[in-house]
C-alpha cells in the first residue's frame, strides 16, 4: 500500500493481430491508408483513467508506424523544416473531424496514438499529443505540449528562424502549433 502505481507503457502489448484499416485525408490533399491493431484499441479501451503523460508517452505500435509513416515522409521529403511542419499540422488539423471527448464518450478520455486512427472523432489533447511525436519522429525537432485552461497544444523548437507566436522555456524558443486551430500555420496562437 506504500508503492505507487504507475500507468507508463514502455512497450506497446504485444496482442494477436486484428487489423482495423482507415483512410484518412488532408483538406490538401494529403492521402494516408493506416491499420491499428482491434485488439491493442480494445485493451486501450479499457486502460484506467489517467492524465495525458502516460498516453503522450506510450510508444506507437509498428502496424500504425509502417502504414503513417511511409506517406508522411514522402510528403515532407525535401522540404524545410517550416514546409514539413505546415504539411504536418495540416494533415493533423484536418484529416481526423474533431469532438470533444464528453460530446464522444461522456467523460475527459486522452487517447493513445492509436486510437486517433480508430474512433471516429479526437480533440486538442489527442492533436496535440500526435502533432508532437510526428514532428519528433520526422524532424527530429524538441517538442513540448502547453496546457491552457481547456486546451491543449504544442510547441516546436525549430533550428531555423521561423517568426511567430511563441514560448520561451528555460531560455529557449519554442514556436506554438496548434493542431486544433483549424487552418492556421505553425506559428498561430488562437
Amino acid at each position: 500500500a506504500k508503492n505507487y502505481v504507475s500507468l507508463f507503457l514502455n512497450a506497446v502489448p504485444d496482442f494477436d493481430h486484428v487489423p482495423y484499416a482507415r483512410e484518412l485525408k488532408s483538406k490538401k490533399g494529403l492521402s494516408v491508408q493506416t491499420v491499428v491493431n482491434k485488439n491493442l484499441i480494445d485493451f486501450y479501451k479499457d486502460y484506467p483513467l489517467c492524465g495525458v503523460p502516460p498516453h503522450y508517452k506510450a510508444p506507437m505500435s509498428d502496424e500504425l508506424r509502417s502504414s503513417l509513416y511511409p506517406p508522411l515522409q514522402a510528403a515532407i521529403r525535401g522540404k524545410s523544416q517550416k514546409e514539413a511542419a505546415n504539411i504536418l499540422i495540416n494533415f493533423v488539423q484536418t484529416a481526423f473531424d474533431y469532438k470533444t471527448d464528453g460530446e464522444q464518450f461522456g467523460y475527459e478520455k486522452p487517447n493513445f496514438l492509436e486510437e486517433n486512427f480508430y474512433y471516429p472523432f479526437n480533440d486538442c489533447e489527442d492533436r496535440a499529443m500526435l502533432y508532437a511525436t510526428l514532428v519528433k519522429d520526422m524532424l527530429g525537432l524538441e517538442v513540448v505540449l502547453l496546457d491552457y485552461p481547456e486546451h491543449i497544444a504544442s510547441a516546436v523548437r525549430f533550428t531555423e528562424d521561423i517568426p511567430g507566436d511563441n514560448v520561451l522555456i528555460d531560455g529557449k524558443k519554442f514556436l506554438i502549433c496548434d493542431p486544433t486551430y483549424i487552418g492556421a500555420s505553425i506559428g498561430m496562437c488562437m
